[in-house]
């Protein structure tokens, strides 16, 4: 049987090395193995070594924001020659998104990467988003949420029922990320946070907490960028924590950072998955994260991880003081959430489960042996209802 021709479309720049762009490789690879054809639009700026390697893979290389300037009518023509439209990171009414349900009979994949922030709207305001929401839907074939929080909220937000959607994590190259050599007892306590430094991230609670412990035993890393980056400085000097901070900027080499580091936290007050999370999971790493979307199905609170309220400042400060005194059970921890990434989150299971949902779309029967993946089993079931997608006007 003839493969597919999937246009993979994400409003990501691969600028390093890691992360998404793990997934984004892995993704085509595997779509390759299986004989089909993928078209990826990118945006720019792109790594070349990223670049060259993506086409290695077989896969063909465009500029997303060129691809948009082109016009609707020049989009829908070229989106219509694939048999798969895999969309991410888009919002499923932008330009690109119109796009895609314009090239029928073409399949529409809608993969949810973001917590979304329901609007306060009164009641004619939201019935009326209700309404397009549902409308929006019709074109999409179905939707993966990357974690059952997005999937069950996104569920409630567009009014699909339970077959159209299903839970694809977000998964780490277990190879790549992996336990390196720690520093001895005694030494500094290495501390990390890997983060787009924007304000949601809740790095700025992670700078307090550190002021409330006054501990010169830790040294903190602060890797990646982004706008909030000189409040960020500005607030660990007002902390007196600037000799004990340093600010890494974008990196390549995060999993030796995560190798190497002895507890990782992500203090983020909104969080749809958590990659970084299950990076340092990867990597033996003890974290401490926020009880937020869809960290708790990453994290078993004292068997994987500690998890903390966002925003909680005294009770992030008390998580990192526990660890600091108990490097046992810093290793415990780490041990413990390597084995489960391993498990669950790997990514070749992650994406073999991507290239799935593309195959069970479009009716395709692989000719190559495919390993079935299943999801892991919920932690925290009680945190959101996997039912009630009758949604009505009051699920915005």
């Amino acid at each position: 049987m003839k493969g597919l021709r999937i246009a993979l479309l994400m409003s990501l720049a691969p600028r390093k090395q890691g992360s998404l762009e793990d997934w984004i490789l892995a993704f085509c690879r595997e779509a390759a193995r299986r004989g089909h054809q993928v078209d990826a639009w990118l945006r720019e700026p792109m790594l070349p070594s990223f670049v060259t390697e993506l086409k290695a893979s077989g896969a063909r290389v465009d500029d997303l924001l060129a691809f948009e300037r082109s016009g609707l009518a020049a989009m829908t023509r070229r989106l219509a020659g694939h048999d798969i439209i895999h969309l991410n990171f888009l919002a499923p009414r932008s330009r690109i998104a119109m796009a895609a349900y314009a090239a029928w009979p073409t399949q529409v994949l809608y993969t949810a990467h973001s917590d979304h922030i329901d609007e306060e709207e009164d009641v004619v305001r939201r019935s009326l988003r209700w309404a397009v929401n549902q409308t929006t839907m019709l074109r999409v074939h179905s939707l993966a949420g990357v974690s059952e929080h997005v999937r069950v909220k996104e569920g409630l937000r567009f009014g699909l029922h339970p077959h159209r959607s299903r839970t694809i994590f977000n998964g780490v190259d277990t190879r790549r990320f992996h336990p390196r050599p720690r520093a001895q007892p005694g030494g500094p306590v290495e501390l990390i946070t890997v983060a787009n430094l924007v304000e949601n991230k809740g790095v700025h609670h992670l700078l307090g907490a550190l002021g409330r412990l006054r501990s010169p035993r830790v040294r903190l890393r602060v890797v990646g960028d982004g706008p909030a980056q000189p409040a960020l400085r500005a607030l660990a000097a007002r902390l007196g924590l600037e000799h004990q901070t340093e600010f890494l900027g974008l990196r390549n080499d995060v999993q030796e950072l995560l190798g190497t580091s002895d507890i990782c936290i992500q203090p983020a007050l909104a969080e749809a998955f958590g990659l970084t999370v299950a990076e340092a999971m990867a990597c033996g790493c003890a974290v401490v994260a926020s009880r937020v979307g869809g960290i708790p199905e990453l994290i078993q609170h004292g068997r994987t991880g500690l998890l903390v309220e966002p925003g909680d400042e005294p009770g992030l400060a008390a998580a990192l003081e526990r660890l600091l005194d108990d490097p046992v059970s810093r290793r415990q921890l780490g041990d413990s959430a390597r084995q489960r990434a391993c498990e669950f989150f790997e990514l070749s299971n992650t994406v073999r489960r991507h290239v799935d949902w593309c195959e069970e779309s479009a009716g395709y029967v692989s000719q190559a042996p495919v390993q079935l993946t299943a999801a892991p089993p919920l932690l925290e079931p009680e945190a959101e209802p996997r039912a009630s997608y009758q949604a009505g006007p009051h699920a915005s």
